[in-house]
């Protein structure tokens, strides 16, 4: 296999140009339909290893969410089978931390790029439109490839954390 370097033109920016965040989401019910179109059952547990993602600001791992949901009776087994599954329906997003741990996010519906504190691991959607389409736009004019989507994933440190660490 062998790797070529494209030079692609620097595109300016601005600070919002083409990155507008996106609001969590609350689309809880959207869940259901997404099951129900593919004949696959909600069950409680399910829905609870769902709510828990729906309703949280930063990636959590499985064992976060498996002990987040311990009392509620549902088991790690559960939980990764279930987090497995969200993630195959496109409706988890799988990310890292800044140590490589493997994390999920609900991202929201629609597309999205995912803005991920490397420390605390707050995410931050962002749809990134006017660059990205720009990006790939000049990366098919230099490269001859018919682009036909993308992933992108933007890893940081939050104002949060950096102060922080200045403490």
């Amino acid at each position: 296999m062998r790797t070529v370097l494209i030079r692609v033109p620097r595109i300016a920016t601005s600070p919002s140009h083409g990155v507008t965040t996106i609001p969590p989401h609350t689309y809880s019910d959207d869940i259901e339909s997404v099951f129900r179109a593919k004949g696959i059952p909600l069950t409680r547990q399910r829905r609870l290893v769902w709510d828990h993602f729906a309703a949280a600001s930063h990636a959590a791992t499985i064992t976060e969410v498996a002990d987040a949901l311990r009392d509620e009776g549902v088991g790690q087994a559960t939980v990764y089978r279930t987090i497995t599954l969200l993630a195959e329906l496109g409706l988890l997003s799988r990310v890292q931390d800044r140590r490589g741990e493997i994390c999920y996010t609900a991202p929201p519906i629609g597309h999205s790029h995912p803005l991920i504190c490397g420390v605390c691991r707050r995410v931050v959607r962002f749809d990134g439109d006017g660059d990205v389409k720009e990006l790939e736009a000049r990366l098919s004019a230099a490269t001859g490839f018919s682009i036909y989507g993308h992933h992108l994933e933007v890893y940081g440190v939050c104002a949060e954390c950096r102060s922080d660490r200045a403490e």
